[in-house]
């Protein structure tokens, strides 16, 4: 299919807009003017970058890149652009202008025909007190980014329900590996202990559904690949795991135990004890992941090195 992609020099569209192009799809991607931008996504695209049409334009800005969407008429669209700083994400202002934004992207294809739109959203889009929560769980959002998601989900639901555009939407859970933003739970304590430093956490006890980035993006590509998958999906596990577990896992893959420093960060006012997906829609379309928690870690280990080694190697040169 001729698919356009957004979001694909981000942490989870980088790894989707690769693997279509690995899979024979024509990938159109949204990119940013700017030299900063095109360094960016030639590193996050790798060798399949070559491959994948920069359509230069802005998120926030319909107009500059309305005439692409009219002349090509994608078959099929994948929106995964967001702002996802981890520091304020949850309350930034720009959500209702992303909101607004993707409204219009998911109109526009809408109207031009594009037959398979899928876009992403976010596991508290739901009520996350009901414990393991499936795509039928009552929503409850808590934040204005995942209200934002939520009502972009009910626009295209109803702009969609009488349209010959089939409509998915992925709700993710806790998505981990290469180029996740620093400062989230992975990355920092492999930065941490990496670096010689104690890493500094709470004491783990909450139980979350983590996915490594290269599963949640070859369920989004599996999702898009197959129309009679329509709705919300859940793209998580269905695994509960400890977040002591997943630090656990990282300092004994380092052998660097003796470097966690347990309750020296306190967990956030409110912080849900437990998050975790029932997964049976995506299952029983046939998706399977191919990394269980240790060979996802190692693997994201492995890519925390090879960075590092290359950025002193820069450095020395």
């Amino acid at each position: 299919m001729r698919v356009f992609v957004t979001g694909a020099s981000g942490f989870v569209g980088s790894h989707v807009a690769r693997l279509l192009v690995r899979q024979g799809h024509e990938v159109h991607a949204l990119v940013l003017e700017g030299d900063a931008e095109e360094r960016l996504t030639k590193e996050r695209l790798g060798a399949e970058g070559d491959q994948v049409v920069r359509v230069r334009g802005d998120l926030l800005d319909p107009s500059s890149y309305a005439a692409v969407l009219e002349k090509e008429r994608f078959e099929a669209c994948v929106h995964l652009g967001w702002y996802a700083n981890p520091k304020d994400y949850l309350s930034a202002r720009v959500n209702v202008d992303l909101l607004n934004a993707s409204a219009h992207l998911g109109a526009r294809l809408v109207d031009l025909g594009c037959r398979r739109l899928v876009m992403a959203g976010t596991c508290f889009e739901y009520d996350v007190s009901f414990g393991l929560l499936s795509e039928a769980t009552a929503l409850g959002p808590r934040h204005l980014y995942s209200t934002c998601k939520r009502a972009l989900f009910e626009i295209m639901t109803h702009l969609t329900a009488s349209s010959a555009t089939s409509f998915a939407w992925m709700r993710l859970f806790f998505l981990y590996g290469p180029h996740e933003s620093r400062g989230r739970l992975v990355p920092a304590v492999i930065d941490a202990l990496l670096s010689g430093e104690d890493a500094r956490v709470t004491t783990g006890e909450q139980l979350r559904d983590f996915m490594h980035v290269a599963d949640a993006a070859a369920a989004i590509v599996h999702v898009l690949e197959h129309d009679e998958l329509s709705g919300p999906v859940n793209v998580a596990t269905g695994h509960p795991v400890r977040v002591r577990d997943v630090v656990e896992t990282i300092a004994s893959a380092l052998d660097m135990k003796h470097r966690v420093a347990w309750g020296a960060v306190q967990a956030r006012p409110n912080d849900p004890a437990f998050v975790c997906a029932d997964v049976t829609k995506l299952r029983e379309s046939g998706f399977r992941p191919n990394f269980d928690l240790a060979s996802g870690l190692a693997d994201t280990i492995t890519w925390s090195k090879n960075v590092r080694a290359a950025a002193r190697e820069a450095g020395q040169g």
